[in-house]
C-alpha cells in the first residue's frame, strides 16, 4: 500500500483513484530479463600469450568468490549499508526521496537500495537506441516517477528470483567504472593492473566510490575528484564498522596509487595486426558462432570468447623481419608471405611489408597475403609458381619425368588445341610463348629447374589444363578477387594457365605446396585451434584438423623431388636453406615483372612470398627502389626469394632436419600404353580419337597417297607402340594426290633441318625471368 501511494503523483496526472493506483502498481511489469551481460573476447597465440582483445563492454564476469571481501565491503558500505538486512525497498530512504522529489517535481534519485541499482544498470544495459536509453534514464515529471516505480516493482521480483550474494555479484559485475571498464574485474585491470580478487583496501574505496559518477570521478581524468571521492568511501567503511578508524586514516594517507594497464579493441596493437584480422575474418564464417555474419560478431564483441590461434611468434617475427628487411612500408610495391604448417593446415606467419593500421603513409588494413573475401585484395599473378601443378598432373597421368620435348626459344600454338573440363578450349587465336631462361630439349626435371616456358606450354597441351587446374583447386587455389556478385571464383582454364593467368593469394599458395609437403593430403589452412564461450564450452575444434588425398603420396613424392631440383640447381639456388637443410620451391615472374614469387617448402614448413604492385598502375618492377636498394631487374630469385630464405632459416633454427620420402623408380619412369590405330581417319578425328586417351597430337606433314586428302597415312611412333603416357604423336596425312608411278624422280638436294640447342639465360640463374604471356599478348 506504501508502494501504491508512491504511484499517487502517476496515476493523478492520468485521473484515477487511489485504489486504481494501488491497481496500476500491482500490474506493473516485473520481470527484468537481464541476459548474458557483455564480455570481452580475448584471442592467444599459440604460446597461450594475449594477441587481441574485441569488446563493444571491456568486461570480465567474475564469481564473487574471485572479488576481494575489501570491495564487496566497500560497495556495500557506500551504496546499500543494510542490503543483507533488508527487502529490496528501503522504505525509509524511499519515503524521504519521495518527499524530495515532489518538492523538486523530479526524480533526483536517493533511497535506492544496491538491488534498484542492479535493475536501473540493467534497463540501461539493455536500450539499444538513444531514446531507450532516455526513457530507462527519465528523471522529471510523470516520467520519471514511472521509471522509479517500474525499478521498485521489478526489485521486489529480482528479490524474489535470486540470492542476495546473486544480486551483489550481478551488480558488481554490470557496474561502469569509467575508461570504458565495466564490471570490477576489468576495473581493477585498467586501474590497477591486478585482478579483482587481489585489491588493496585503497584501491577497493577509489573503485567502489567510481559508480555513482564514473565520468566525474574517472582518476584519469580528474585525479583530485577521484581521491575525494574514495575517501568518502572510506569514512563510510570505518562508521559502518567495515573497517577500523586508524584503517581508514591509513588508506586516506596513500595516493591513488593507479597502474594504468589498456585493453585495446581490435588489431591495430597486436604484434601480428595482419594475422589477427585474418582470425576475425575466419570467426566470422563459423556458423558456431551465430546463424549470420552479424551473429558472429555480436558474439565475438560480447560472448566473452577464449580464441586460441595457430600463429608461432619466432615464425612471426622471422617473418615480418624478413619482409621488412627486404622492402620498406613506404615502398611503391608491396610484399607479402604467408606460412602454413603441412601436417595441420595451421598458419604459423602472415606479413605484409606495409603497417597494420586505418590511416597514415605505409599504413594498409588490406591483407594481401589472403583472398579478398577475408580481407585481401584481388591477388597477384604467380607467374611460373603455377608449374608445378601442371608438373603434378603430369606425374599423375604417368608421363615419365625423363620425357624429352624440344622446347624451343619461341614457339606459336593454336590454342584450339588445348583441352579444359569443358572439352577442347573454344578459340581461334594463336599462344605465342616465349623463353627468357633456357631453350631446346627439356625433360620434366631440366623444364622445371629451369622454368622453361616453352616446355610447360607444351607439356599442358599434353596434361589438358582440366587436372592441372583440378589439383590446384581440390589444394585450396581459387582466384583471390570477387565475381561481380561478390562470390569466389575458381581458376580459369585457359592456355597461358601454366604460366600463372589467375590472380592469387600467397596463403593459397602456401597451404597448396603444403600439400606437396604432406604427401599429397591437404589440410585447408586455418587461424584457429579451439574457440570456448565464457562458461568453458568449446565450439569450434580444429585440434584434429579434417585432411583430404588430392595426390597419391608417390605423385607428390615426385613432385618433391623435382621442385628440390630448382633450389639444389636452377633457378632457385640462391635460396638454399643453412646446413644444407632439404627444401623443394618454385620462382615466379610474371609478364613484364609485374609481380615475383618465390613458394617453397620443406617437410616442416611450407612459405609462399609475393612481391607485386597492388595500388593498380600494373607497372612492372624492374628499376625500383627496395628499402633504399634499386634493382634493375626484378625476378623471383632476387627479392621474394631472399625473404623466403631468411623466413625459413630463422623460423625452422634449432628444428629437426627432415628428409623428403625418396619417390618410387616406378613413378619416375611413368607408365606405357599403345597408340591407338587412328589411321584411316581424318586428321581432326585422329587428334581428338589421340587426345581422348591421353595422347596430344599434331600433323607433322603431308605424303602423296590414294587417300583423301587430310586422311591420316600413319603415325609416329606407330599404331600399337609402347609409350609412355601422354606423349606427342606426330600424324602424317594424305595430300590427296597418289603415288608416282615413277622409280625416283630428280630434284634439287635438300638441306638437313636445323634445331635450335638453345637461347640465351644466366647459367646460374640469377636474374632469370620465366615470364607469363596471356592469351594474345
Amino acid at each position: 500500500m506504501l508502494l501504491a501511494g508512491l504511484a499517487l503523483p502517476v496515476v493523478a496526472g492520468l485521473g484515477l483513484t487511489a485504489r486504481e493506483s494501488a491497481e496500476t502498481f500491482a500490474a506493473m511489469p516485473a520481470d527484468l530479463e537481464p541476459g548474458p551481460m557483455a564480455q570481452t573476447s580475448y584471442m592467444f597465440d599459440a604460446d597461450g600469450a594475449q594477441l587481441a582483445s574485441f569488446f563493444d563492454e571491456n568486461r570480465v564476469e567474475v564469481g564473487l568468490d574471485q572479488i576481494a571481501p575489501v570491495m564487496q565491503d566497500a560497495v556495500l558500505a557506500i551504496e546499500d549499508d543494510r542490503f543483507y538486512e533488508r527487502g529490496p525497498i528501503d522504505l525509509q530512504g524511499t519515503l524521504r526521496a519521495f518527499l524530495r522529489n515532489v518538492e523538486s517535481d523530479e526524480t533526483q534519485g536517493g533511497g535506492s537500495t544496491l538491488t534498484q541499482q542492479y535493475v536501473k544498470l540493467v534497463r540501461v544495459s539493455q536500450a539499444t537506441t538513444p531514446e531507450e536509453v532516455q526513457e530507462v534514464q527519465a528523471s522529471s515529471g510523470t516520467e520519471g516517477y514511472r521509471r522509479k516505480l517500474d525499478e521498485l516493482r521489478m526489485a521486489v521480483q529480482v528479490e524474489q528470483d535470486l540470492t542476495k550474494d546473486e544480486i551483489l555479484t550481478r551488480y558488481l559485475n554490470i557496474a561502469f567504472y569509467g575508461a570504458r571498464a565495466y564490471g570490477i574485474e576489468a576495473a581493477a585491470h585498467t586501474y590497477f593492473s591486478v585482478s579483482a580478487a587481489d585489491l588493496t583496501l585503497p584501491q577497493a574505496a577509489l573503485l567502489a566510490g567510481i559508480v555513482q559518477r564514473p565520468v566525474a570521478y574517472d582518476p584519469t581524468n580528474d585525479p583530485e575528484a577521484a581521491l575525494g571521492r574514495r575517501n568518502v568511501v572510506l569514512n563510510r567503511m570505518a562508521a559502518t564498522g567495515r573497517i577500523t578508524e586508524q584503517e581508514a586514516a591509513e588508506a586516506r594517507q596513500t595516493d591513488l596509487g593507479l597502474n594504468l594497464s589498456s585493453t585495446t579493441n581490435g588489431c591495430v596493437s597486436s604484434y601480428a595486426g595482419y594475422f589477427c584480422d585474418y582470425v576475425r575474418q575466419e570467426l566470422l564464417t563459423m556458423p558456431e558462432l551465430g546463424e549470420t555474419r552479424e551473429d558472429r560478431e555480436t558474439m565475438l564483441e560480447r560472448g566473452g570468447l577464449r580464441v586460441e590461434t595457430t600463429i608461432s611468434r619466432p615464425a612471426q617475427n622471422a617473418a615480418q623481419a624478413a619482409v621488412s628487411d627486404r622492402v620498406a612500408p613506404t615502398d611503391s610495391a608491396i610484399s607479402s608471405l604467408a606460412t602454413v604448417q603441412p601436417n595441420n593446415g595451421y598458419i604459423r606467419a602472415m606479413a605484409n611489408s606495409r603497417t597494420y593500421g586505418v590511416e597514415g603513409e605505409g599504413v594498409s588494413n588490406i591483407n594481401y597475403a589472403v583472398d579478398e573475401v577475408m580481407g585481401g585484395g584481388a591477388g597477384m599473378q604467380p607467374g611460373s609458381s603455377m608449374k608445378t601443378f601442371v608438373l603434378a598432373a603430369a606425374i599423375k597421368q604417368g608421363i615419365p619425368l625423363n620425357t624429352t620435348i624440344n622446347s624451343p626459344e619461341r614457339i606459336n600454338i593454336r590454342e584450339r588445341e588445348f583441352t579444359t573440363c569443358e572439352g577442347r578450349y573454344r578459340s581461334t587465336g594463336t599462344w605465342s610463348v616465349g623463353n627468357s631462361t633456357r631453350s631446346g630439349q627439356m625433360n620434366l626435371r631440366t623444364g622445371t629447374e629451369f622454368s622453361v616456358n616453352t616446355f610447360f606450354a607444351q607439356l599442358e597441351q599434353r596434361t589438358g589444363i582440366c587436372e592441372p587446374a583440378t589439383i590446384a583447386g581440390q589444394a585450396g587455389v581459387m582466384r583471390a578477387d570477387l565475381d561481380p556478385e561478390g562470390n569466389r571464383q575458381p581458376l580459369s582454364q585457359v592456355p597461358s594457365f601454366t604460366l600463372g593467368a589467375n590472380e592469387v593469394s600467397p596463403l593459397s599458395m602456401a597451404g597448396a605446396y603444403a600439400m606437396f609437403a604432406n604427401r599429397g593430403t591437404f589440410c585447408p589452412p586455418t587461424s584457429i585451434v579451439r574457440v570456448t564461450d565464457a562458461a568453458g564450452n568449446v565450439l569450434v575444434d580444429h585440434t584434429q584438423p579434417t585432411c583430404t588425398q588430392v595426390l597419391e603420396p608417390s605423385v607428390a613424392d615426385a613432385v618433391n623431388s623435382v621442385l628440390q631440383g630448382v633450389i639444389e640447381n636452377g633457378t632457385g639456388t640462391r635460396m638454399r636453406l643453412d646446413g644444407g637443410r632439404p627444401a623443394a620451391g618454385k620462382t615466379g615472374t610474371t609478364n613484364s615483372a609485374i609481380a615475383v614469387w618465390f613458394v617453397g617448402y620443406t617437410p616442416q614448413l611450407s612459405t609462399a612470398v609475393a612481391v607485386a604492385d597492388v595500388d593498380g598502375r600494373q607497372e612492372s618492377l624492374d628499376g625500383r627502389t627496395y628499402n633504399g636498394e634499386r634493382i634493375s631487374e626484378a625476378c623471383g630469385g632476387c627479392i621474394p626469394g631472399p625473404i623466403w630464405k631468411q623466413m625459413m632459416d630463422q623460423a625452422l633454427s634449432g628444428a629437426e632436419e627432415i628428409r623428403f620420402t625418396e619417390p618410387d623408380p616406378a613413378t619416375i619412369r611413368g607408365v606405357t600404353v599403345p597408340v591407338p590405330d587412328v589411321r584411316g581417319m581424318d586428321s581432326d578425328e585422329a587428334i581428338e580419337t589421340l587426345t581422348a586417351e591421353g595422347f596430344s597430337a599434331e600433323v607433322a606433314g603431308e605424303v602423296n597417297s590414294d587417300l583423301q586428302e587430310g586422311v591420316v597415312v600413319s603415325t609416329e611412333p606407330g599404331a600399337g607402340a609402347e609409350v609412355a603416357s601422354g606423349s606427342n604423336i606426330s600424324l602424317t596425312v594424305s595430300n590427296g594426290q597418289p603415288e608416282p608411278d615413277d622409280d625416283f624422280t630428280v630434284g634439287p638436294p635438300t638441306e638437313p633441318p636445323v634445331f635450335n640447342e638453345g637461347g640465351g639465360g644466366d647459367e646460374e640463374g640469377d636474374g632469370w625471368r620465366d615470364g607469363l604471356l596471356s592469351p594474345g599478348g
